[in-house]
């Protein structure tokens, strides 16, 4: 459906990490939304849908973005982006190697800036935009194991809240979903055990859906007057 807004119809959602746990579990209630163009770099996307552009990209490359502007062109118009790419190389500090601290900061949180940095000219232009960011609920509570996911993801916020001053003024808007734990993505990859002290930590005692997350989206997308802020979808925690 489309969604009016100052009269304008948001044309296109942009979704990175589109066939990562989180991704492809959204990527079909975003189709009821707009359009959407789901990027991946690796894995591609297993599922047909009606609705859907894939596009392979790496989002840590400049040249590949500029290529992905060019190809795209006159459908990218009046955006959404939400930035889903992320990856997470658990260790505690001390045993965190520089290699995977550079991994995990140039997919969590270099490939969110060098994506926005080359649309905003774009959003600028449409005097319409807007930017989503994927964070965790792991960048504000401090968990153990996660030094170097924890850090990237905090560093969205930091990037969101500047980027919320410096264009909202030309309606583009710029928020952080703080999202909890959620019945697929990295809750997969843990013991049953963990996932049992997880549960129990959480006040309503469950796991949050995917519906929970567009939601939050489509709220976003709607309200012109939500900017530089950080909402939280984690169930209490």
């Amino acid at each position: 459906m489309g969604i009016n807004n100052n009269k304008v119809e948001a044309k296109v959602i942009i979704l990175t990490g589109a066939s990562g746990g989180i991704g492809k579990t959204i990527l079909p209630l975003l189709t009821e939304l707009d359009s959407v163009i789901a990027i991946y770099k690796t894995n591609e996307i297993d599922e047909v849908l009606e609705n859907v552009e894939s596009f392979k990209l790496d989002l840590n490359s400049e040249d590949e973005i500029e290529n992905f502007i060019k190809i795209m062109g006159p459908k990218l118009k009046n955006i959404t982006i939400i930035h889903g790419a992320s990856i997470s190389n658990d260790s505690l500090a001390i045993n965190c190697k520089t290699e995977d601290w550079d991994k995990t900061m140039n997919c969590n949180l270099r490939a969110d800036f060098i994506l926005t940095r080359s649309l905003l000219s774009t959003m600028v232009n449409d005097k319409w935009g807007r930017i989503i960011h994927l964070s965790s609920t792991a960048s504000v509570i401090g968990v153990p194991g996660t030094i170097a996911y924890s850090t990237s993801k905090s560093g969205l916020i930091g990037m969101s809240k500047v980027i919320s001053k410096e264009y909202g003024r030309l309606g583009i808007t710029s928020n952080v979903l703080m999202l909890g734990y959620f019945n697929t993505g990295l809750f997969d990859t843990l013991s049953e055990e963990h996932k049992k002290d997880i549960i129990k930590s959480i006040p309503i005692k469950r796991l949050g859906e995917p519906n929970n997350i567009v939601n939050g989206i489509e709220y976003l997308i709607k309200s012109d007057f939500v900017n530089g802020s950080i909402l939280n979808i984690d169930g209490g925690m």
